[in-house]
């Protein structure tokens, strides 16, 4: 029987009653397995809010952008605005170069403060790299070992009786699902969120090319012909940070 539509058959008392009846080696993958699970989760939810407030800011910002290369407003006004707003990286770029004059330092800044806010954006994600990388180890590991056990309690039996193989099975296919439920989550969050940095970071490289050409020739002003009216990235059909 495939173990999902097994497993779901029992009720809330048994699936407790199976992981009662699991060895201690079962008990321990279980609570590493439970640990990563929670600790995935904190990490998908904290993440999830963190790039929800980018997204709502950074649309606000390119049309805040807009509105001072088309001299509505000025550019203390533009400054003010960014720095009311350090959690977003696009608002940490503009403060970072708001000072400087020429394109070669605006790029260098540029750089360096997209270094940090990628790493910022980073954080913690190696967390669910981890769940993803061991917890379908760490589920098969539970499975063997619940086999394992079977084929000991046959041997120590001397029979193959249903009664005596059956609390190694379930250990496995609760191990197995375990892991499953563990991983399966964690790697769709984590592809997720990295398509979301890159997303974050092209935004970033964007927007120093808009502020490369806002300067020119050290005097803050607008090279003839230079304004780009492509300046804001393209939408991407059910693509957004």
């Amino acid at each position: 029987m495939p173990a999902v539509p097994f497993l779901m058959s029992f009720g809330a008392s048994e699936l407790v009653g199976l992981i009662a009846e699991t060895t201690f080696f079962g008990k321990f993958i279980l609570l590493v397995l439970l640990v990563l699970s929670v600790v995935s989760w904190a990490v998908m939810l904290e993440k999830g809010r963190q790039f929800a407030r980018i997204r709502t800011g950074h649309r606000e910002f390119w049309d805040r952008l807009d509105d001072w290369l088309d001299d509505r407003i000025s550019g203390s006004q533009l400054q003010a605005w960014a720095e009311s707003r350090p959690e977003l990286p696009l608002a940490n770029q503009l403060i970072e170069v708001r000072e400087l004059d020429d394109a070669p330092s605006v790029r260098r800044a540029s750089e360096r403060i997209a270094y940090l806010e990628i790493e910022r954006l980073e954080r913690y994600l190696m967390l669910l790299a981890t769940a993803v990388s061991i917890s379908p180890f760490l589920g098969l590991m539970g499975t063997v070992w619940g086999i394992m056990t079977s084929f000991w309690n046959m041997a120590a039996m001397q029979s193959a009786n249903l009664t005596v193989v059956a609390p190694g099975i379930a250990e496995a296919l609760v191990t197995t699902i375990a892991g499953l439920a563990t991983a399966i989550p964690a790697v769709i969050f984590y592809n997720s969120l990295v398509r979301k940095i890159d997303l974050v970071g092209n935004e970033m490289e964007r927007l120093r090319t808009v502020l490369e050409e806002r300067v020119g020739g050290g005097r803050g002003e607008v090279y003839p012909g230079a304004r780009d009216f492509a300046r804001r990235p393209a939408v991407h059909d059910k693509e957004h940070i």
